[in-house]
């Protein structure tokens, strides 16, 4: 926040929150403090933010999830400062810096404070002193070596000299305080870089998953591999079999008659001398019926491992279409249910941000078209909504959404026109999107079904019917 408009935020602060009391703090996340200020009747929430790169000061119409318990500083803040009364808001001219100074009554005596805002980019900080200018103490410590100490005990000594900073602007709308324009334009940054940050930490869960189910794919189908190595055993021991006569014990290998192939050819196989002619054939059969079983086993796991990596790839189309923090939130459970997340104690997403996770249209005959938004969403339209002769569809052989047109009664009266339309919305919410054209399928939604233990989204579908379109996103 540049001087120009902290100094428009001061002068509105002096006339809103001059003897106002701080009736409560907190400290949603590591770089901001937000005070609750009774004030004239109503209660107002400041804002202050020491973060690198909006650093701010401002009165809030926000919502902000707090920790279950306050972090270290704003405990601190709650037990020197709370029902302190405001007594005013002071900037040098030009400075990135205010004192709010405090008065509070403390076993019948006044206790002056000063609480300085720093709002500085990178070095931003939240300071509380004492009327001598003393540390109590800070959001961020910087002990002795540092350029400029902050620390409890030590006199607050001034910032050093820095570069002009860029005066950042805030559009002020008609009728806005200049604290409403800040709140607006800080809300939409804040709101940008929180998103992504959490889509960069949501991609990385996800790329995680698909390295890690991709060399368990290869280590399987390595272990194939090396089992059917094994399988020879068993034609071995068929040409041992036809060549029994001539087996005796301490032999270390025999030349026998390969009848398998024709005309039948010479070959040598080793045996164990310390065993007698029985006991090599057993072992032979013995290792070939291993690799059978490994082989068995391998080949039941492998398709798992195969529909994992196929649904994270459909779990990636979903962060690739995140737009907004409500998509976020739907993805993020999505893998903390499916356990790529483990659970986390924290503040449940407020109602807002858990929306339907279904697009609905209506297409150019009024048939309603559901559309999925994620897995979530996906199993919704297939377990929930589908029913015998709605018509569902998704591009073929590509992750994407679920797409139903509901026919409520109505599925003699469908046209081509909603086929079309219905089928295209389905293009457009694939990792198609861009393509020229794409294949679509579709068929009645009794013909789509949803293994039990499926991850979500994942579904079979039998006789069906495709078509070509281009993608749109709307009817």
């Amino acid at each position: 926040m540049g001087p120009k408009l902290l100094e428009k935020i001061t002068t509105e602060l002096n006339v809103g929150l001059k003897d106002g009391v701080v009736s409560r703090i907190h400290e949603p996340d590591e770089r901001t403090i937000v005070f609750k200020v009774y004030t004239r009747g109503r209660t107002e929430v400041l804002v202050i933010s020491a973060h690198p790169l909006f650093s701010r000061m401002h009165i809030s119409a926000r919502e902000f999830t707090n920790p279950a318990a306050p972090p270290r500083f704003a405990a601190y803040l709650r037990s020197r400062i709370t029902n302190a009364r405001i007594e005013a808001f002071e900037q040098a001219k030009g400075e990135r810096i205010v004192r709010i100074k405090l008065i509070k009554k403390i076993d019948g005596q006044w206790s002056a404070f000063v609480l300085v805002a720093e709002l500085t980019g990178k070095s931003s900080n939240i300071i509380l002193c004492d009327a001598e200018n003393v540390v109590l103490d800070a959001l961020r410590h910087f002990g002795p070596g540092s350029s400029r100490e902050v620390c409890p005990g030590r006199t607050l000594s001034p910032l050093p000299t820095a570069p002009p900073m860029k005066e950042e602007y805030a559009a002020k709308k008609e009728g806005e305080t200049w604290n409403e324009a800040a709140d607006r334009h800080y809300s939409a940054l804040i709101n940008e870089e929180t998103l992504a940050l959490e889509k960069n930490r949501l991609r990385r869960v996800i790329v995680e998953a698909e390295k890690k189910a991709g060399r368990k794919l290869k280590n399987l189908k390595g272990d194939e591999s090396r089992a059917g190595v094994g399988l020879q055993y068993e034609r071995l021991g068929e040409i041992l079999s036809s060549n029994y006569g001539k087996l005796k014990r301490g032999m270390r290998e025999i030349e026998a008659d390969d009848y398998t192939v024709y005309p039948p050819e010479k070959i040598t196989i080793s045996l164990d001398e310390k065993l007698g002619p029985k006991e090599n054939l057993e072992k032979l059969f013995k290792r070939a019926k291993r690799a059978k079983t490994a082989i068995s086993l391998l080949r039941d796991r492998i398709p798992g491992v195969e529909k994992e990596l196929e649904y994270l790839a459909s779990l990636m189309y979903e962060w690739e279409s995140i737009e907004t923090r409500e998509d976020a939130v739907e993805l993020r459970d999505e893998l903390m249910k499916e356990g790529y997340i483990k659970e986390q104690v924290a503040a449940a997403p407020r109602e807002e941000e858990r929306a339907t996770p279904i697009r609905k249209y209506a297409s150019t005959d009024g048939f309603e078209i559901l559309c999925g938004k994620s897995g979530a969403g996906n199993d919704l339209i297939v377990k929930e909504y589908a029913k015998d002769e709605d018509i569902w569809f998704h591009a073929a052989k590509i992750p994407g959404s679920h797409v139903l047109i509901k026919t409520a009664g109505r599925s003699k009266e469908l046209t081509k026109k909603t086929i079309e339309e219905a089928a295209a919305i389905c293009a457009y919410h694939s990792k198609a999107r861009e393509a020229g054209k794409v294949e679509v399928i579709y068929t009645e939604a009794r013909n789509v079904k949803k293994p039990r233990g499926a991850k979500p989204g994942m579904v079979t579908v039998r006789e069906y019917k495709s078509i070509m379109v281009r993608p749109k996103a709307e009817v």
